[in-house]
């Protein structure tokens, strides 16, 4: 089964500098996918190979990106279960695929920047985003700048 990136509960926003964000509804997640990591997601369709996601990102980023490249960006997307039906590889198969990866390119320089970033964090409720600031015990204010009560 190639990999399908999930649509549903989900909302995308616009994406800025090739970064995406992706609201999951069903989890209050947010994930802000780097370039690489937008770009693969974007492309699973359930009819695109490992190979077909490779050669897109080498025709749109650099011709050094890989199959190791490709396969790490999945396995963030399907921790971050952005994707249909995946199922995480196995933690020495994901370090490998990173490794060889650095090693082919030497994180040197801007190649650095190609390595896929899925980062995540959960979203407050209604209720806790609506409550603001603690007020501070010393000056009765919303305040940042002074310890929270005990």
């Amino acid at each position: 089964m190639e990999p399908r990136a999930r649509k549903e509960q989900l909302v995308v926003a616009e994406p800025i500098d090739g970064e995406v964000l992706v609201y999951d509804l069903e989890r209050d997640r947010v994930h802000r996918l780097n370039r690489t990591a937008a770009l693969v997601w974007s492309h699973c369709d359930g009819q695109r190979t490992v190979g077909d996601l490779t050669t897109l990102l080498q025709a749109e980023l650099d011709p050094v990106a890989d199959e190791d490249l490709v396969r790490l960006a999945l396995d963030h997307l399907s921790a971050a279960r952005l994707l249909e039906h995946s199922r995480p590889r196995p933690a020495d198969q994901v370090r490998t695929s990173r490794r060889q990866f650095v090693r082919k390119v030497g994180l040197v320089g801007a190649l650095a920047l190609l390595l896929p970033v899925v980062t995540s964090i959960t979203a407050p409720t209604v209720a806790q985003a609506a409550s603001g600031p603690p007020t501070c015990t010393s000056c009765t204010t919303a305040c940042t700048s002074c310890a929270p009560p005990v």
